[in-house]
């Protein structure tokens, strides 16, 4: 019908139906520019107060030994709070030799730097992660196995191999950090192959502490969507969901030169209802990659992520995004930065790391602070 109606009529025709749009979904309002940069979308669904979270000024925490370009990915931070509020950072992952800080002020002032021994049958610590009984938990590579560590990382010893199946050369990453449900659910965050040449991303999941897994897509490379996923990190919510945030990259222009699609990347984002069973399909949300995800008191969500490095929050569990936060630094805007963790600290602070990336030995610390 509308191919009969004059052009200005179609235009009003089509004003109407966004706006009644927008009075369905919530009211949604951008701003740009000034000495942050933030993004504001706020729908009338969520029942989370969109509180403001200000970072401080960052910080060197960490210098390791000079790394030559062949080693700038062995320094990668991984945070994670202990039940007593210790703060575990895992500051050079992956090798037999790994390295840790520590803080028990709130991530004010931090150990001297020291190396975790690897018990028998332990080559790795990978990532991360947190029992309820109070031990860290990790992942130990080739073969993937579940490893334990009741000493904040001094000492490390091996628990059960990982069955990642039916996903091949499956692995971990430093910012996927492992998580256990209140039911006592294992959760790994897996990125790997269910098809050559499609790298997709998932969950395994154990119910009786590592004995069994199953594995849950939640992001599937594929020809028939030309896109890839990687990098997965999860975010455990107080109402019982699982966020899970994806870093992803399109195909077509590999394939099909010149093809449009060819753009599409960044940051796809799921949502879990039944402790990562099932997810629903990944949108796209954040325009970045290599991002870490934490719930903060109160439901919001907070995402680091790089290029160039940002704070985000979000109030309806990665639906939409209130802040999008520049560190504050030298040179905020620059691509200064990347592989950003995130955790919280009490229920006023949050923690936010990130390696440098022209000096990829060095990691810079923020404080966030919840504002009344």
């Amino acid at each position: 019908m509308l191919n009969i109606l004059k052009p200005t009529t179609k235009i009003l025709i089509i004003l109407a139906a966004l706006i009644l749009t927008s009075e369905y979904f919530g009211s949604v309002a951008l701003a740009e520019g000034g000495e942050d940069y933030r993004i504001f979308l706020r729908y009338i669904d969520s029942t989370v107060t969109e509180v403001a979270w200000e970072p401080t000024e960052s910080r060197i925490i960490y210098k390791g030994r000079p790394a030559t370009h062949e080693e700038r990915y062995r320094v990668i931070p991984c945070v994670v709070r202990m039940p007593d509020g210790t703060i575990i950072v895992l500051v050079e992952p992956g090798g037999n030799k790994p390295i840790f800080i520590r803080s028990t002020d709130g991530a004010k002032t931090w150990s001297e730097p020291y190396q975790g021994s690897l018990l028998e049958g332990v080559k790795t610590v990978s990532t991360l992660g947190v029992r309820r009984d109070g031990r860290l938990m990790g992942v130990s590579e080739k073969p993937m196995r579940l490893i334990y560590s009741s000493d904040q990382g001094k000492t490390w010893e091996m628990d059960c191999e990982i069955d990642h199946s039916p996903m091949n050369s499956a692995w971990v990453w430093t910012g996927g950090r492992m998580l256990e449900l209140d039911d006592g659910t294992l959760v790994v965050p897996v990125a790997g192959y269910l098809q050559t040449g499609w790298l997709s991303s998932g969950v395994l999941l154990s119910s009786d502490d590592g004995a069994n897994w199953s594995f849950s897509i939640i992001g599937c490379g594929n020809p028939s969507n030309m896109m890839i996923f990687s990098e997965p990190a999860i975010a455990k919510m107080d109402d019982g969901g699982l966020v899970a945030l994806m870093r992803t990259e399109d195909r077509v222009s590999e394939i099909v030169p010149g093809e449009p699609r060819g753009e599409r990347t960044g940051l796809c984002r799921a949502n879990s209802w039944d402790g990562g069973k099932t997810w629903s399909s990944p949108v796209e949300t954040l325009t970045g990659s290599h991002c870490s995800v934490v719930q903060l008191p109160g439901g919001i969500l907070l995402c680091g992520y790089h290029r160039a490095p940002r704070l985000a929050l979000s109030s309806d569990n990665g639906r939409s995004w209130y802040a999008n936060m520049l560190w504050m630094t030298e040179k905020p805007r620059t691509d200064w930065g990347w592989y950003t963790s995130v955790e919280v600290v009490d229920q006023t602070t949050a923690l936010a790391l990130i390696k440098e990336m022209q000096t990829p030995n060095t990691i810079q610390a923020c404080l966030l602070y919840r504002r009344p």
